[in-house]
């Protein structure tokens, strides 16, 4: 019995320093005194999927209007999802990178929704600790509204 420990506890430590090494984060630094004029608007959340919730943490939402005068929205969401245990867990699941979809819908100033090509799902890859950033242009000048939806890709 005592050489089988003597066996597993080397092994134990080479899987564990293999899923430490084969941790795939970012580190991020940025200007801490922003000059940049931004417009950050007010959301409302309806939230279905809370580990989806607790993994991609939005940062903010913004709304601009564009150079071609149409609105530009973009949504910045950070995976939080770091750490030795997250990481290993994530390694383990293949979800690193995670994974995520997300949709844009635009509404005119009548808050009637207006549908184009463009409003698809799309699929982006976020690492752990990295920052993305959904964004999207109103298909039309009278568009003022928008409904970002995410949810993890299958």
């Amino acid at each position: 019995m005592k050489h089988g420990r003597k066996t597993l506890l080397p092994a134990v430590g080479v899987l564990l320093l293999l899923a430490t090494g084969c941790q795939n984060t970012v580190n991020t630094v940025e200007n801490a005194d922003k000059s940049a004029a931004s417009t950050t608007i007010k959301d409302k959340r309806f939230v279905t999927d809370g580990f989806l919730r607790n993994r991609l943490l939005l940062r903010s939402v913004r709304l601009a209007p564009g150079a071609s005068g149409n609105m530009v929205a973009e949504v910045a969401a950070t995976n939080v999802r770091t750490g030795f245990f997250s990481e290993l867990w994530s390694s383990l699941t293949g979800e690193n990178p995670y994974p995520v979809d997300y949709k844009f819908t635009w509404q005119n100033a009548d808050g009637m929704t207006v549908e184009t090509p463009l409003s698809a799902w799309r699929t982006v890859q976020v690492i752990p600790g990295e920052t993305v950033y959904f964004k999207s242009v109103a298909p039309t000048p009278d568009c003022r509204d928008f409904i970002l939806n995410v949810k993890e890709s299958e």
